[in-house]
């Protein structure tokens, strides 16, 4: 008896779910006959039953991440490592920045040039 009613309850979760696809797909299928012409589809975005269509030289403003300042590379001018801009340990001379991997590199630099220099 249990064993019945959790089957259909299944079985009626399986149709629903067979049922939203065939929508989807239907909705996808009007649309790319819609832009059947348009050589610059690059794909097609689907959120939240919502499709959209993607242009060469566009995408979805979920996709699109900018990059913070922190998140840019540098090149520690001692090892020459890459390093997040974040991260990197900062000297400021002669109105220029520079960015270290470690304090070490730093260091050594400091004493290379012999020039007291403004830390920021």
């Amino acid at each position: 008896m249990i064993l019945e009613i959790i089957m259909d309850i299944l079985l009626i979760i399986g149709a629903i779910s067979f049922f939203n696809l065939l929508v989807a797909l239907f909705k996808v299928r009007r649309i790319m006959k819609m832009q059947k012409d348009n050589p610059n589809i690059q794909g097609i975005s689907i959120v939240n039953g919502e499709v959209k269509i993607i242009e060469k030289g566009q995408m979805p403003d979920e996709m699109v991440k900018e990059k913070s300042p922190a998140e840019e590379i540098v090149i520690d001018p001692v090892c020459h490592k890459e390093i997040k801009k974040g991260d990197a340990y900062r000297v400021f001379k002669d109105g220029k920045e520079y960015f270290f991997c470690s304090w070490d590199c730093r260091e050594a630099f400091l004493k290379a040039d012999h020039i007291q220099i403004e830390e920021k």
